[in-house]
């Protein structure tokens, strides 16, 4: 396999790695690597760590995905804890709160598109990880009930509400339950070490239906959120409602990406405790 994968991306460079013979080819490609392999997944390096993927995913995991983030938790994720990612897609972040928990830490994966989800429980499969990641089928907001998922495929900005405009004319609305991270973590006995959210704008509706669970743990929960405050109208939330909301928590926004301001633009924010 490492001479057909050596002479494709000599290929792919020569001719352009989005040029149309390329882009042709791909699903052929990765056809043959998932048959080299009998279905066991590639190896694939995610931030100095290898893991096993299905092959036509591989480009939503980069080698170096969210550097600055997980070295930021890979530094302070501890062996045995419990980590909840909502908003999981493929896996990526799954996999690796798997490896900075090991050996027998746990991680509950929150996943509401079933195209993502099918990928992600494969991963979860691939890399034996199963008695230690439980995936939940929903999303999360403030409220339970159902909403529209707008989803294109496996793509990570699906979103609920109404479709991303980055996804235009590619998504399918799909109705999903939606439950609180309190009724989750009540519901299972939970007592999350950490909160990762990355939900394309309802991250703050996510959060305020955390309130319990936050509390519950004082200041030795971490939680690390992906903020969209492009997105946060679509979700019927504003800047005051998460300026409120930080306050209630006792926490103060403070960005792990290097934005100057981790509430005007996309950013990835520890909700760091106040003393």
């Amino acid at each position: 396999m490492s001479v057909l994968t050596r002479s494709a991306r000599a290929l792919a460079d020569l001719l352009g790695r989005d040029s149309g013979i390329i882009r042709f080819f791909r699903p052929w490609y990765e056809t043959v690597l998932d048959w080299t392999t009998g279905g066991h997944g590639i190896p694939w390096t995610i931030n100095d760590v290898t893991y096993r993927v299905d092959p036509r995913h591989r480009h939503q995991m980069g080698g170096a995905y969210d550097a600055r983030v997980a070295q930021w938790l890979s530094a302070r994720v501890r062996p045995g804890q419990t980590a909840i990612d909502v908003g999981a897609n493929v896996g990526v972040y799954v996999l690796q709160f798997a490896h900075w928990t090991r050996p027998d830490g746990r991680v509950i994966a929150v996943e509401p598109n079933p195209g993502a989800r099918t990928v992600l429980e494969k991963h979860v499969r691939l890399n034996g990880l199963g008695p230690r990641i439980e995936v939940v089928a929903a999303a999360v907001g403030a409220e339970a009930g159902e909403a529209a998922l707008f989803a294109a495929d496996t793509d990570g900005m699906s979103r609920l509400g109404a479709p991303n405009p980055a996804l235009e004319g590619r998504t399918i609305p799909i109705s999903v339950p939606v439950i609180t991270l309190d009724d989750l973590c009540e519901s299972r006995a939970l007592d999350p070490d950490w909160l990762f959210l990355d939900i394309e704008g309802f991250e703050i509706a996510a959060l305020s239906g955390a309130r319990r669970t936050i509390a519950q743990r004082g200041r030795r929960v971490g939680v690390i959120v992906e903020m969209h405050p492009d997105a946060w109208e679509v979700a019927g939330t504003s800047r005051a409602d998460a300026e409120a909301l930080f306050k209630e928590l006792g926490v103060v926004p403070e960005s792990l990406s290097g934005e100057r301001d981790p509430l005007a633009s996309h950013a990835h924010v520890w909700l760091r405790p106040q003393p």
